[in-house]
């Protein structure tokens, strides 16, 4: 105790006589054991306060930074102790240039001297060097690069690679040189390369630009009340760099926006605090919350499903947290199907299961379930783990039934059943029709699927109810009627307009009818081609409709009918006709085009076009004539014509003709003709004519030809040679030919028979030949009969131009036996006639051998009887 009291005392006697400073006002509290280092690219100064110092009041340091001998920074600093520390980051990197700090003591006017400590700059070397290496900048700042090159080499150029901002290169000294970036860009956040170049060699170093933390929005909150869960939203990172967090000053490590902590929840408010760090800086997020109120609950865990039927089905689940079951609790069940998904909602105390009503027969369907706090709601929890069931089978829907009149049959058709309408595997339909007045009279027809449609042979009549079902492996579905009318064949056609397709499809409206008491009935079909059938019903509250489907193709032409739907039978109501999208109609649509000229008109024309052959509407048709002098257009806007007229002069022509559509001219079909006079047509017909005539006189000539025989003897057919009796010629009954047109014969009698004849010839009719004979002096055979000719004997023929007996023509004719006993006593009569008006000549005497003729050795054959 002693000695303390006596080093205490020593001590204010030598302050008493040196005192703290001097008569000039010089402070002797100079800093010891000052030292000057580079601390994370920072300027960083330690020193102690002498001892003689400790009790001085108000004592402060100035300091003062230099840069190559430049001072760039001042400053004073109030000290408390006897060691001290002081950093400073220069806007220069440190290993660029020289950094001196002068510190000296101050008390009121009183300082010390000046003490100071260097930090000398980086020596040059072999190789280029740039600095500062891998260092982070924030974007905003200002930015000086430095490169220092070795003795002897002058710099070439120094600039920021895949940079574009405002910089400039000064010289610090003769082997180092400054680049100065202002780094203003907003959206920067990224590296750049700083390239330094001399004439003989290049480098460079890495600079990364960055932001300091920017994190937001710290919200926490509980899942089990035995931890704490925040997340926020996170800000910008920098480049290799990430931002470090601490929730509840305990470490998250580089986090993506969420942290956890273990922490026993209870039901009061408290701070949860979020610290986020990167080089650049530090922020620190709060949240102010009771987290018994934040509660995000765990999914449930569901198990199989086991109560299932037809169309319900039982689904459960439990908690892994029992906080759980005491908690008043909201749940959301999902249930989805291959086509649908529907939502159900309900609440109770801790709840763990649902029944679901209204499912589909034969059905698969899978269930999730989430839930929340009803009271205090915060966010529905996590979804569970899907479970998947089938509901049982069940018997078909009702069938959608509709009908479609096709010549003298009505067929009826239903739409096939869907999968989720069908229950079961649809096996066969049945179809049941009946006669209205007599119902307890039925036809039945049973069609195997798939087929879906029948044609009825109905008496128009007649009313009849038609029935369909469906059948599946557990039963029949409740029957579909309709209703066909007695006058359904013979509905009138109603007038036909026209509607143009949008997007795809059809918009359709028609105005409201008070019959309408099941709606309206929507069909329609292809005009040609396909005739695949469709049908839509509406809702007597509608009057509207757009049809879609997958079936409608551009370019055809469809029929589209809407139909009353009535207690008693469907009644049509409009009828229209349109392309769900018109199509150019292709070339060569004019099928058979023709042309005809008239004295001063030319008629072109084609055959009727084909409702298939119309991807469009027609509105009119058009033909062009084009020659040397121009073109002529002709048009009509007559949907039925097939011919244009036009007045063309003699030349030669290129007609196209083609159909007016909405998308403008299509169908372009083509035709070259050359006009000539009209008096070389009538030349050219007559030489037509003539040829035709000849021709076919040669193809008579050539068929007689060739059939010469057969045609002579129907024509002309041989006379059989006739059968003389008597002494009036020899007994074979020949005639000398004279060579004189007439001779003298004596005849004494004529004699007729009847006998049967046969007859051989090829080339007769069935009732024999027909000879005539004419008698000089006499009348001709009134009737034809079969004969003998009986002529008398005569010692000589005589032959002479003088006395001339005609050479009787005979003709007969064989008839039958019937007619023999009449034809006799006609020809008695005949014979008798004859001989009473016959006046035979008298020869001439003394006739000389000049006057008489000379007969040739030739012979008349007359007939003979067989």
């Amino acid at each position: 105790m002693t000695r303390l009291l006596r080093r205490i005392l020593l001590v204010f006697v030598v302050f008493a006589k040196h005192g703290t400073g001097d008569k000039h006002g010089t402070l002797h509290c100079e800093p010891q054991n000052m030292q000057l280092s580079n601390v994370s690219e920072e300027l960083q100064i330690t020193w102690e306060s002498h001892p003689s110092c400790l009790c001085v009041k108000n004592l402060t340091y100035e300091l003062l930074v230099l840069v190559e001998h430049k001072q760039v920074h001042h400053e004073e600093v109030e000290v408390v102790g006897s060691s001290h520390r002081w950093s400073w980051r220069s806007f220069l990197p440190l290993e660029c240039a020289s950094h001196s700090v002068k510190i000296r003591s101050r008390c009121k006017n009183q300082t010390s001297l000046w003490t100071t400590e260097t930090l000398p700059a980086q020596e040059p070397s072999a190789e280029i060097q740039v600095f500062p290496q891998d260092h982070v900048f924030e974007v905003g700042s200002k930015v000086i690069f430095c490169c220092i090159i070795p003795e002897g080499e002058m710099l070439s150029e120094m600039f920021l690679d895949n940079y574009d901002a405002p910089s400039n290169t000064s010289m610090l000294n003769n082997h180092t040189y400054a680049l100065t970036v202002d780094l203003l860009s907003p959206t920067l956040n990224s590296d750049a390369n700083v390239i330094c170049k001399t004439h003989t060699d290049q480098n460079g170093a890495c600079a990364i630009f960055g932001y300091r933390p920017s994190d937001s929005n710290l919200t926490c909150e509980t899942r089990d009340f035995m931890s704490v869960e925040c997340f926020w939203k996170v800000g910008d990172q920098i480049f290799n760099n990430p931002t470090n967090y601490w929730l509840l000053e305990q470490s998250c490590g580089q986090t993506n926006g969420t942290c956890s902590q273990k922490v026993e929840v209870d039901s009061s408010e408290r701070n949860w605090t979020l610290i986020a760090h990167n080089v650049l800086g530090t922020i620190e997020l709060t949240d102010e919350a009771d987290l018994t109120k934040r509660v995000y609950m765990y999914a449930p865990q569901t198990v199989p499903v086991s109560l299932v039927y037809a169309r319900n089905a039982s689904l459960r689940w439990f908690w892994t947290v029992q906080q759980y079951n005491l908690l008043n609790l909201t749940c959301q069940i999902n249930i989805a199907d291959r086509k649908n998904k529907i939502q159900i909602e309900k609440n109770g105390i801790g709840l763990t299961s649902i029944v679901l009503n209204d499912l589909i027969p034969n059905w698969t369907y899978t269930a999730i379930v989430r839930c929340a706090t009803v009271s205090d709601f915060w966010k529905w929890g996590d979804w569970s783990q899907p479970t998947s069931f089938d509901t049982k089978g069940d018997i078909p829907d009702a069938l959608d039934v509709w009908m479609h009149q096709e010549g003298n049959q009505t067929l009826i058709i239903w739409k096939l059943l869907e999968d989720h309408q069908s229950h079961g595997h649809i096996i066969d339909y049945e179809v049941i029709w009946t006669d209205s007045e007599e119902k307890e009279q039925f036809n039945k027809r049973s069609i195997v699927h798939p087929s879906h449609s029948i044609a009825l042979n109905l008496r128009s009549f007649k009313k009849y109810i038609v029935k369909v079902t469906a059948r599946n492996g557990h039963g029949s579905s409740i029957p579909s009627h309709i209703i066909i009318p007695s006058h359904f064949q013979d509905t009138p056609e109603r007038n036909i307009t026209q509607i143009r397709g949008i997007e795809g499809g059809f918009n359709l409206s028609w105005a409201p009818s008070p019959n309408a008491s099941c709606g309206y009935i929507l069909d329609w079909c292809p005009v040609s081609g396909d005739h695949s059938l469709d049908w839509l019903k509406v809702p007597p509250s509608k009057t509207s409709a757009t049809i879609y489907s997958k079936n409608l193709k551009d370019g055809v032409r469809y029929r589209l009918s809407i139909f009353i739907c009535t207690v008693d039978a469907p009644v049509l109501l409009e009828t229209r006709e349109g392309y769900v999208r018109e199509k150019r109609i292709p070339n060569d649509l004019f099928k058979n085009l023709r042309w005809e000229q008239h004295p001063s008109d030319v008629k072109i024309s084609w055959d009727k076009i084909i409702l298939k052959d119309q991807s469009a509407f027609i509105e009119g048709y058009g033909l062009n004539c084009t020659d040397e002098s121009g073109i002529i257009r002709v048009t009509t806007d007559d949907l039925e014509a097939s011919s244009l007229t036009v007045n063309l002069n003699i030349g030669s022509y290129a007609f196209s003709v083609y159909a007016l559509t909405s998308l403008g001219e299509c169908g372009l079909t083509t035709l070259d003709v050359t006009l000539n006079s009209h008096s070389d047509n009538l030349v050219s017909a007559f030489l037509i004519s003539l040829f035709t005539a000849f021709t076919l006189l040669l193809v008579i000539i050539v068929v007689c030809y060739r059939h010469w025989a057969c045609i002579k003897q129907r024509v002309y057919p041989s006379i059989a040679e006739p059968v003389l009796s008597g002494n009036w010629l020899p007994s074979q009954a020949v005639a000398s030919y004279c060579s004189s047109e007439e001779f003298t014969m004596a005849v004494s009698e004529l004699h007729c028979e009847f006998p049967s004849l046969e007859n051989n010839n090829t080339c007769q009719n069935d009732k024999g030949f027909t000879y005539t004979t004419t008698l000089a002096q006499t009348q001709p055979l009134k009737k034809h009969m079969p004969c003998e000719v009986v002529l008398p004997q005569a010692s000589s023929i005589i032959c002479s131009k003088q006395n001339v007996f005609p050479n009787p023509t005979y003709s007969f004719i064989f008839l039958g036996n019937n007619e023999e006993t009449e034809l006799e006593t006609k020809f008695q009569n005949f014979e008798e006639e004859v001989l009473n008006n016959y006046q035979p000549q008298d020869f001439i005497e003394n006739q000389t051998d000049e006057d008489s003729m000379s007969c040739v050795s030739a012979y008349i054959v007359l007939p003979q009887s067989p």
